[in-house]
Order: structure tokens, then sequence, then C-alpha cells
């Protein structure tokens, strides 16, 4: 029966065997993980950048991670590590557009559109690290 065990193992695509194979994994995944302030990016595909599509280098082969915008890259993951930068980020959006005047109409749509992609990303780390109250700024 050991035997059989064995080669079922082998075969299965999620069993590492030994500590080499673990090594190996990691130093595999390592290229394309690039750790952020606010994200990890996970580089895999230089296709799917947004970073590199915004900033016309498509065949760059890392990203720019200064010109990031994780909470549209499908390449971006954020977690709960992550999650004082976007609370700041909410907050802070509120704050401005709360001192906008009347006549900064598109100023105000831009803000608007940023606290909802924050807003976005801050509900979905809580609601992965099963929090179960809403994120700061989500709730109206």
């Amino acid at each position: 029966m050991d035997g059989k065990l064995d080669g079922a193992l082998r075969t299965a695509p999620n069993v590492i065997i030994n500590d080499q194979q673990v090594r190996g994994m990691l130093a595999k995944r390592a290229k394309t993980l690039h750790l952020g302030t606010a994200n990890y990016c996970w580089f895999a595909d230089p296709a799917k950048a947004l970073c590199l599509k915004l900033a016309g280098t498509p065949t760059a082969d890392r990203p720019l991670m200064g010109m990031c915008d994780s909470a549209r890259c499908p390449q971006a993951t954020h977690h709960s590590r992550h999650r004082p930068v976007w609370e700041k980020t909410v907050e802070q959006n509120r704050v401005f557009i709360g001192m906008l005047g009347r006549g900064q109409k598109a100023e105000r749509a831009r803000l608007e559109a940023e606290l909802a992609r924050a807003g976005k990303v801050l509900a979905d780390i809580d609601a992965a690290s099963g929090d179960p109250t809403p994120a700061a700024g989500t709730e109206d």
C-alpha cells in the first residue's frame, strides 16, 4: 500500500516531496514577486501589467512600482499588512474632497473615483481577513 501511495503523491500537482523542491519553487516565484508599500505585485505576465501599459513600455522585464495602480492591476494582491496604507488613502481623499469648492468638478470627480477604488480595496482586505466591520470610509 505504501508503494502505491508514494506513486500517487509523486503525480499530485501540489505535493512537494523535499526541501530542494521547496527552494526551487521559491526561487522561481521570487523572480515574479515584487513587494510594494500598498500591495504585492506578482509580475508573472508583463502583458497584463497595468504599469507597463500606462508607461508605454510593454517589453520591460520588471514592474514600474512607482506607476502602480494596484486597485486596477490584475497582478496585484492586497493583504492585511497593506490595510493602513489604504485606510489612510480613504481618509485623505475624504478630507481633500471636503476642501474642494463648487467650481472644482473635474478634481472632485477624479478624487471620488480614487476614493471608490481605495474603499473597494479596503473592503476586500477586510473581507479576506474575515473582519465583519465595514472598512473606514466605505459605509454611506
